[in-house]
């Protein structure tokens, strides 16, 4: 990767130079293949585009899109003339929709599809001229330009084919005049948070948090020009976009799936000989659970890495030994970080599979005891703590946030129960706000997880804490159990009672066939606590 490339514009820019016509997309649901070359045209278009729609330097834009050819070229074309991209949930609702645009101060919004007819209304009050857009127009202020990534569906809105069109009263010399003007430690997208708990929280990140951490990923993976890299994550999410940058910072092709399907990634990786696959726990354990998955010749799988959101041990190895990423392991970031923490190809497996890893080179991480405050010893929990380059600058408009989460010494919390052992490799034990506290003592979800994820019939478990009037908490677990297993909630009791302490047995077990999931793919323990509560106050009314 070209060093001096401190902007994500210029990153591809450089490898569009070196790399040519080489493949750098492969987009599986058109089957359609781009090289850096085209891809870097078709980028510099878009921030023509742009520019003749009155977007400049600073102007953020809003992206509304699934996993499609354009949402890369408009993120790109954002980079490239220094505006800040605001990529949008591509499953939220009107709600969401019309909170980010507001709070993000979105000047112009880029739409491919909508998920509810109130999402296409909002669209159309937005757009039209009747007495309905000037309320909409003053509760979106900055808002002035809505594009349709295909037809206009009314009057207002642009589509993208006239779009484009407006990039030809820009010359070459004017977008090289603005790129100049991008720094690299400008703002370059603002990622918003699920949003599964209170409003969505915009964390600002750089240029050069993104562009460096992508070649300090693809360092420690080993990648290659050799790579074909399969993106089932949605690009809305940090970890997705960041999977893309790691591919083009290694000069490798990045096979993307515009949406998840479990059959139709293997079915990719089978056709394109991907050599990486970088996806949630759940996406992966649903490429596990395939009945015909032997049938697939995936012998060109080597690389990979599993993140976004909590995986056992036994999850992460079936993964590398069934999947046959045999350098794969489970990586570490949130939101706010990017990627921190992450195993080499050469650790042991149970390093990989157990652990996180250990600390990237740009990252400096810690565990802090709750009750004092201060830096746990290896072997202690705590709260894992972390400093680099890659951090959010902070949460947009929201001082009041990001100094909650950002000390005066640059040290972000995660919220994320960790410890360190003596050689560095970190192992996360559950969010600090799952913590289960019952009778005084806390108890670790992670743990029971993990325990009943041991047993035969069950597939995996997810434990969370419900109020109890005599020990403050009860522990109550829902498990999913394999393909045609049967199992009863007292087995699985006893089970526990035999082998792990009594005061970490649940009192409850739920059997249940999917979890709730945000579009990310991170289970939502906020709806299993309300799921838990609802159930267990059905009980007491029959008793």
């Amino acid at each position: 990767m070209n060093k001096s490339a401190g902007t994500v514009g210029r990153l591809l820019a450089a490898q569009a130079a070196r790399l040519g016509e080489r493949r750098a997309l492969i987009f599986a649901a058109t089957d359609t293949e781009l090289s850096f070359r085209e891809f870097d045209a078709l980028s510099r278009e878009v921030a023509k585009g742009l520019l003749a729609s009155g977007v400049s330097r600073g102007d953020h834009v809003a992206v509304w899109a699934a996993n499609i050819p354009e949402w890369l070229f408009i993120l790109f074309g954002c980079a490239k003339i220094g505006a800040v991209a605001v990529p949008l949930n591509a499953n939220c609702g009107v709600y969401e929709l019309e909170y980010i645009l507001r709070q993000s101060d979105a000047k112009a919004l880029f739409w491919a599809g909508g998920r509810t007819e109130e999402c296409l209304a909002a669209l159309r009050g937005i757009c039209s001229g009747d007495p309905v857009a000037a309320d909409d127009a003053r509760r979106f202020p900055e808002l002035c330009r809505v594009v349709a990534v295909g037809e206009p569906l009314c009057p207002g809105m642009l589509g993208w084919k006239e779009f484009l069109a407006g990039a030809a009263v820009v010359d070459d010399a004017a977008l090289a005049y603005c790129e100049k003007k991008v720094r690299p430690d400008d703002v370059f997208l603002i990622q918003y948070s699920s949003g599964t708990t209170g409003f969505p929280k915009g964390a600002m990140l750089t240029h050069a948090a993104y562009v460096a951490k992508a070649a300090v990923v693809a360092d420690r993976k080993g990648h290659t020009a050799n790579d074909v890299i399969c993106v089932p994550v949605p690009f809305f999410s940090s970890f997705g976009f960041l999977a893309v940058l790691v591919a083009i910072a290694a000069g490798a092709a990045t096979l993307v799936m515009e949406r998840f399907l479990a059959r139709e990634m293997i079915a990719a990786v089978e056709r394109w000989r991907a050599t990486a696959i970088y996806g949630t726990p759940t996406m992966f354990l649903a490429a596990l659970e395939l009945a015909d998955l032997r049938s697939y010749d995936l012998s060109s799988l080597r690389a990979g890495g599993i993140s976004g959101d909590y995986c056992s041990p036994e999850l992460a190895e079936a993964v590398i030994m069934r999947l046959g990423l045999a350098e794969a392991g489970i990586h570490y970031g949130s939101t706010e970080t990017l990627i921190t923490i992450m195993p080499r190809p050469g650790d042991p497996l149970g390093k990989r599979t157990a652990t996180v890893g250990q600390a990237l080179p740009d990252t400096m991480v810690k565990i802090v005891d709750l009750r004092t405050g201060r830096g746990a010893r290896p072997g202690e929990h705590g709260e894992l703590c972390t400093k680099g380059a890659s951090s959010m600058l902070g949460y947009y408009k929201a001082p009041e946030l990001t100094a909650e989460i950002i000390g005066a010494d640059g040290w972000l919390r995660s919220g994320d129960l960790a410890w360190i052992d003596s050689e560095g490799f970190c192992r996360i034990t559950g969010r600090i706000k799952d913590v289960i506290i019952r009778g005084g003592e806390n108890i670790y979800p992670a743990e029971i997880e993990e325990f009943l994820a041991t047993l035969p019939q069950v597939l995996d478990a997810k434990v969370v804490g419900v109020p109890s009037a005599f020990y403050g908490e009860e522990i109550v677990a829902f498990v999913r159990l394999k393909p045609g297993q049967k199992a009863s909630a007292l087995e699985l009791k006893r089970f526990c009672r035999r082998l792990i302490s009594i005061n970490k047995v649940p009192k409850r077990v739920f059997f249940i066939d999917k979890y709730p999931e945000t579009a990310s793919g991170k289970v939502q323990k906020s709806k299993l606590r309300e799921t838990a509560a609802q159930l267990l106050e059905c009980e007491s009314r029959k008793i």
